[in-house]
């Protein structure tokens, strides 16, 4: 039996959030503000919208864990608030699938 090669499958996931987020129209050109950055709120809910959350502290982050040679934290539970946040947004089924997946990911990948 093969080995699982967590670290690929969480970069491909990544990928997969960041291409969800720019073909559902929710990535943005501008960074937020330096003190919205540096909210210490769950999801910066008190400083930006969760999609900015995703693309400009989750991301980076996570990317970051990986490479420093560790897997991201977990196991995570972004899909529920996503589905919270994006329920009347149909153009965010890719993007509720990814983070669906990253959920998945980084709950299998702590039972290892």
């Amino acid at each position: 039996m093969s080995q699982i090669d967590w670290f690929e499958k969480y970069n491909d996931n990544f990928d997969l959030i960041e291409s969800a987020l720019k073909e559902s129209e929710l990535w943005s050109i501008q960074a937020p503000s330096q003190e919205a950055m540096e909210s210490t709120m769950p999801f910066a809910v008190d400083a930006m919208p969760f999609e900015q959350w995703l693309q400009f502290i989750f991301l980076p982050r996570m990317r970051q864990s990986l490479a420093n040679g560790q897997l991201p934290p977990g196991p995570a539970q972004i899909f529920p608030i996503a589905e919270e946040v994006y329920k009347n947004n149909s153009s965010a089924k890719a993007l509720l699938d990814a983070l669906r997946k990253f959920d998945e990911i980084s709950h299998v990948s702590h039972l290892h």
